[in-house]
């Protein structure tokens, strides 16, 4: 497992009685709860059992020790209230402090003595509203008996602390149908980028409304988290905020504290949710402590028993469900990662996936797939049909043509938004809708012409092998092979580059691959510029034209908010299903700023440093050559070279500092072209892989990190460095620790 030993002691959830309820008890030493919290966590707590969802707070969004009112859920009452408010404390922040009425007093009085009319000033646009929660608290605990077995097992295998469990509390409320308006889905909460390095999640299965697989991928998070972040507030903190997030508060700062970062750190996104994450935490594990005295005497949902069986071929859900004697309500209910699509049958369950049935609704369990005619058992699944937008399209022009709604459009292509669409994005379409040739005649790839690149470096595509590559640009696969010094033509991927033979980008990769050989066995060291090690790689068969990539979110049965925090006013502004047919124009204009913040979010769980310092230097990541940063700034990569004093046969390094020229292209704009090339590198290799576990590998004289990541593990240098932001891969020591992740192919 993990370089740290935690040692995980089940102190709590405890079943004392029946009926009774679990309790955690917290260990000080994971979970520390610093004294500038204290507000912030009694704030929670009050939310949490005071007041439910028919009602909540006006408070100070900064200090939340301040609350101003406690008001019925009422749109016209809270604003009336919120406006008074904030005439009031400009009022006191105009320096007076007598002939004061009865409200400005009592605003006064909730504000420690000597407050200066700088910080009431500050608080006039602070005024917040927070939904209480203490019905749904509730709920979410009586739900949480379904699960909390699972949920303690899966964290006792992986060494965690117990405490972790509490989570869905603030995530979802134990509800494994919760999809928030931020896109999140399932009763961990997981966005599509985060939740596709562990889960399978597209348009025929979204594994993050599994409630038990996601306990999985939830814990796995957790635990990387913590790998490279060093505490517990601050890997709880990045599972709201990225782990990506949460390096950049550390580096800003300079401190790991997490008092320090709540109060100073300014990120852009890291908002009121954010800041408020591990107070939530730590409250809602004292709420469970004391639950009895906030609630009474519970009876938990009980946990329910299941038969699993592994599918042997594509089986329509119907037939499944009509086979083995249960209702197809019954089945959907249990399989949550199967989308709707499988149950309106326009696709089948798919092979190799394990189905749960209640054990109470089978007589003979290890004979389920018997009861199933082999006439229906299908080889393959029911093919997609699909469309490519182009310009003029909308949602709604879209729909009208295929004969289909907009909410079936948006549902079946997990869209983020119902009012934005991109040209050259590919869109499923029902399987019962009409399809024109000459609509779908976008769907074929066209043919390009074969122009061999100027650095003689190849980006590998989706689809791509060795002999394709190797006939487009007429050139011997052996000897693309041994180039690279690739040992397996399988083990390629997408966005690796590949040095094209009789190129100099040839010669250079051999001078880097040369560097890769082990020092002294006093210490060894790894080089690595423009070839990524090899990982498990693209297929020998070309993928269809019609495989579509994973989906950016799930629309799932029950749209809800967030258990406790969401934007000012947004509880007043419940999400609701696009229902409707409105036309929908296609929107692809962002601002840089936009587009950084969206690209950010979207690397969420990569660590790496993709900004650029003061100084306009950069640091290296893995796969990133002199031809990107050339390509993203408008220069050549010449220019680059001379500016740092580099040989031409001299290589980048990944983890060093290369100065930049931003006179043709400014800063901000080459950041977002560089996180633009690592998201589709990232999103690319997690549509076809998922990392299951990790293990720690001890360094031996004479290993070679490269050759151990390539050979032993298949894993990418970018997801290397990842799970090993603080190793200098180019002075590792015999007996250091590198963690590897454990990947498995995807679907």
């Amino acid at each position: 497992m993990y370089k740290y030993a935690v040692v995980a002691r089940l102190l709590g959830l405890i079943l004392l009685l029946p009926g009774a309820f679990p309790l955690w008890a917290q260990e000080n030493d994971h979970f520390p709860r610093p004294p500038e919290l204290e507000p912030a966590v009694q704030f929670w707590i009050r939310v949490y059992t005071e007041v439910d969802t028919q009602s909540g707070f006006l408070h100070d969004s900064q200090h939340l020790s301040v609350i101003y009112r406690h008001l019925p859920l009422d749109r016209t009452g809270i604003e009336t209230n919120r406006k008074q408010i904030q005439d009031d404390l400009s009022v006191l922040a105009s320096g007076r402090r007598t002939n004061l009425t009865a409200s400005q007093k009592a605003i006064l009085d909730l504000w420690p003595t000597g407050v200066t009319n700088a910080t009431l000033a500050q608080a006039v646009p602070n005024v917040r509203w927070q939904l209480g929660q203490s019905d749904r608290f509730l709920a979410g605990l009586q739900r949480s008996g379904a699960y909390r077995s699972h949920i303690n097992q899966v964290i006792r295998e992986k060494n965690l602390p117990l405490e972790l469990g509490v989570l869905p509390h603030v995530e979802s409320s134990f509800n494994p149908n919760a999809f928030s308006s931020a896109s999140a889905a399932g009763m961990w909460q997981f966005g599509a980028s985060t939740g596709q390095r562990f889960m399978r999640i597209d348009h025929i299965v979204d594994e993050r409304m599994d409630p038990y697989t996601a306990t999985y991928a939830a814990m796995s998070l957790l635990e990387y988290n913590y790998s490279i972040l060093g505490t517990w507030p601050l890997a709880l903190t990045a599972y709201n905020h990225g782990a990506g997030g949460m390096s950049r508060a550390i580096r800003e700062l300079g401190t790991d504290r997490i008092e320090r970062i709540v109060a100073d750190y300014k990120g852009r996104a890291f908002g009121f949710a954010s800041r408020n994450f591990y107070a939530q935490f730590l409250a809602v594990v004292d709420v469970e402590n004391n639950a009895r005295r906030y609630f009474g005497d519970l009876h938990l949902d009980p946990a329910p028993e299941f038969v699993e069986v592994t599918t042997d071929a594509y089986i329509d859900a119907e037939v499944f469900a009509s086979a083995i004697g249960i209702s197809l309500e019954q089945l959907r209910a249990d399989n949550r990662a199967l989308r709707p699509v499988v149950w309106d049958g326009s696709k089948r369950i798919p092979k190799d996936f394990t189905i749960k049935v209640r054990r109470s609704a089978v007589r003979d369990s290890g004979a389920l797939l018997a009861m199933i005619s082999a006439d229906q058992k299908f080889t393959v699944q029911t093919p997609d049909v699909s469309y490519v937008v182009v310009r003029g399209d909308s949602l709604s022009v879209i729909a009208d043509r295929f004969d289909t709604s907009v909410s079936r459009l948006v549902s079946l292509n997990q869209l983020p938004s119902s009012n934005r669409i991109q040209i050259g994005q590919r869109l499923l379409l029902p399987q019962d809708s009409p399809a024109p040739q000459t609509l779908l005649a976008s769907v074929s790839t066209p043919s390009e012409p074969v122009t061999v690149p100027a650095d003689g470096l190849y980006n590998v595509r989706r689809g791509d092998t060795v002999s394709l590559i190797a006939a487009r640009f007429s050139v011997a696969e052996a000897e693309l092979l041994q180039v690279n010094q690739l040992r397996d033509p399988h083990l390629i991927y997408p966005g690796q580059q590949l040095a094209l033979p009789g190129s100099p980008a040839a010669s250079s990769v051999t001078a880097i691959n040369a560097a890769d050989v082990p020092r002294p066995p006093v210490e060894l060291s790894y080089t690595g510029e423009s070839v990524d090690i090899a990982s498990p790689g693209v297929r020998d068969e070309p993928v269809s034209i019609q495989e579509v990539t994973a989906p950016q979110l799930a629309l799932v049965d029950a749209i809800l908010p967030p258990a406790a925090v969401l934007p000012d006013d947004q509880e007043l502004q419940l999400p609701s299903r696009p229902d409707n047919d409105d036309a929908v124009a296609v929107d692809v204009h962002l601002t840089l700023e936009q587009n950084n913040e969206r690209l950010a979010d979207a690397l969420s769980v990569d660590p790496s440093d993709y900004s650029v310092a003061s100084n306009g230097s950069i640091e290296i990541q893995a796969s990133e050559t002199l031809g990107h940063y050339a390509d993203w700034l408008g220069l050549r990569a010449w220019d680059i070279r001379r500016l740092n004093n580099m040989a031409y046969t001299e290589p980048v390094i990944t983890g060093k500092r290369l100065r930049l020229d931003f006179s043709t292209v400014n800063a901000n704009d080459f950041e977002v072209r560089r996180r633009e090339y690592h998201l589709q590198l990232q999103q690319e290799f997690f549509s076809q892989y998922r990392i299951q576990d990790v293990e720690t590998y001890r360094v031996s004289a004479n290993d070679n990190i490269g050759s151990i990541a390539r050979i032993r593990y298949s894993t990418p240098l970018w997801l290397l460095r990842q799970y090993n932001p603080e190793l200098d891969f180019n002075r590792v020591q015999i007996g250091q620790e590198v963690v590897f992740p454990l990947l498995e192919p995807a679907g």
